[in-house]
């Protein structure tokens, strides 16, 4: 019941009636902590754990870090740390439900890529969810300090974090962000605009579902707003993502219906989907 009333008083993320119990077992995570107080959501490595793996092969995947090396790390612990990080994040290794959805809809095309990472690591992880309101609400072009970051996450923490751990923080959500195309920069930080793909907002509909919204408000939902589009272009993304098989969609006439998870279970194979 505490995890519950967390969720209803710190977390847009999820409807007052969602149940953090319900949604832990298919892959959302609630807890402080997480993968983004010392790395960032690992794009480069990720996208290298896929090209090297085969679908549904967790076994490859160890040992293409493990023995392979494939990611260049220096020593056999870096090894090891690095395929922890990717498998909370990402389950490349012991996939929930919402990781092997995003696997699935990575290798379904070659584009969204960062975009479907990103909805997967903030699914996965709070403190990354608490940075997004401050960078999707900066307008295109403008900057970004990982100062103004640290004061949105330390208003969200109070006392929680140390100034040192304020900007390791920040700077690992920005550079996240980065990645996922919503900043620019390797230093000084401007906002830019998402590139999304049809995959990519099947995947944020499929998460907003699964966190209680629906009709208009999953459209309005945090979720969505990560599409870093007009409503108008969302409604065209999801309407080739349902040419996909991925959703059915429905608006007009002030109506708003996203059947998004029965068709998603379906064809990802992820029943656990249907069953949250």
């Amino acid at each position: 019941m505490l995890e519950r009333a967390e969720i209803q008083l710190t977390d847009e993320w999820f409807t007052p009636e969602s149940d953090a119990g319900a949604s832990k077992p298919l892959g959302f995570r609630h807890e402080p902590g997480g993968v983004h107080l010392s790395k960032t959501m690992m794009l480069d490595e990720l996208s290298a754990v896929m090209r090297a793996s085969e679908p549904g092969q967790s076994a490859t995947v160890a040992q293409a870090i493990l023995d392979h090396n494939i990611l260049g790390k220096p020593t056999g612990s870096a090894r090891k740390l690095a395929l922890s990080r990717l498998n909370t994040l990402f389950g490349v290794v012991d996939p929930l439900p919402i990781q092997s959805v995003m696997v699935m809809l990575w290798r379904r095309s070659a584009s969204g890529h960062p975009l479907l990472a990103l909805l997967c690591a903030l699914a996965r992880e709070p403190l990354l969810r608490d940075s997004a309101a401050a960078i999707l609400a900066t307008p295109e072009g403008t900057a970004l300090r990982w100062p103004d970051l640290a004061a949105a996450l330390a208003k969200r923490h109070p006392a929680r974090y140390s100034p040192k751990m304020l900007k390791s923080l920040a700077q690992n959500c920005a550079s996240s962000w980065t990645q996922s195309g919503h900043l620019r920069g390797k230093v000084a930080k401007r906002r830019s605009r998402a590139e999304p793909s049809a995959e990519a907002a099947a995947y944020a509909a499929l998460l907003g579902a699964l966190a209680g919204f629906g009709g208009p408000a999953l459209l309005a939902s945090p979720w969505m707003r990560v599409l870093d589009r007009p409503e108008q272009d969302v409604i065209a993304l999801l309407r080739r993502a349902e040419a996909q098989g991925l959703l059915q969609i429905r608006v007009g006439g002030g109506v708003v219906q996203i059947d998004v998870i029965r068709p998603m279970a379906q064809l990802t194979g992820v029943t656990a989907l249907a069953n949250g």
